[in-house]
């Protein structure tokens, strides 16, 4: 998402003194100090204006988009697959035992585990696919145009990427993090946004449980 609300008041700034000058006797020097005073201003708001769009779209701690731009987002991309047909995917990824990170380690490393987290997923993603934090240590990833067997590979790499470049470089008295990942696919798993959501979300969890039997076992 872009932010142009700095440019657009700036354009309209510069465009009502123009049209003032044209229509209207002015002296050049204050009128040129008007200019300059009446360009800041407008730009000034418009960095103001641009700044609080961008935080009331995105998560503050990892700087990925936050559900409710999702919702907007989402609501866009399933009406153009719907009239395109085309695919959506959508992945659900949560932490394994998050609680525990942050009841063992303290809420800075938890913090940090995010993060990592968030850029790595976004280095394994495309540019037309968004990363969102639905919240707490759960993301969502909307996939553009993308089949099931491209969604599980892609799930797979994410979780060797977290092997490869994000515990192989933990301290060793930490604990490797793993991922739970469910996905769905438009429009074989479902017609909704909903629909998908929960979907992806119930296949997350079914993954979440069959991790924890492997490990008490």
């Amino acid at each position: 998402m872009k932010y142009y609300g700095r440019f657009i008041l700036l354009i309209l700034s510069l465009t009502y003194t123009l049209i003032y000058s044209i229509v209207g006797i002015v002296e050049i020097i204050p009128f040129t100090i008007f200019i300059i005073i009446h360009a800041g201003f407008s730009w000034f708001i418009g960095s103001w204006y641009d700044k609080f769009k961008y935080l009331s779209y995105h998560d503050p701690l990892t700087g990925v988009y936050n559900r409710r731009y999702a919702y907007i987002f989402f609501e866009k991309q399933f009406k153009r697959a719907k009239r395109k047909n085309e695919r959506i995917g959508i992945l659900n990824i949560d932490i394994d035992d998050f609680k525990v990170i942050n009841d063992s380690y303290g809420h800075n490393y938890g913090d940090f585990i995010l993060q990592e987290l968030c850029n790595l997923i976004m280095r394994n993603i495309r540019k037309e696919d968004i990363l969102v934090r639905w919240g707490g240590d759960e993301f969502i990833v909307l996939l553009y145009n993308m089949d099931c067997t491209s969604a599980q590979i892609l799930m797979n790499q994410i979780n060797e990427s977290i092997k490869a470049e994000l515990n192989n470089c933990q301290e060793s008295n930490k604990p490797d993090m793993t991922l739970s990942i469910g996905h769905s696919i438009y429009p074989e798993d479902g017609q909704t946004i909903s629909k998908l959501l929960s979907i992806a979300d119930k296949r997350m969890y079914r993954i979440k449980s069959k991790t924890k039997e492997v490990s008490s076992s």
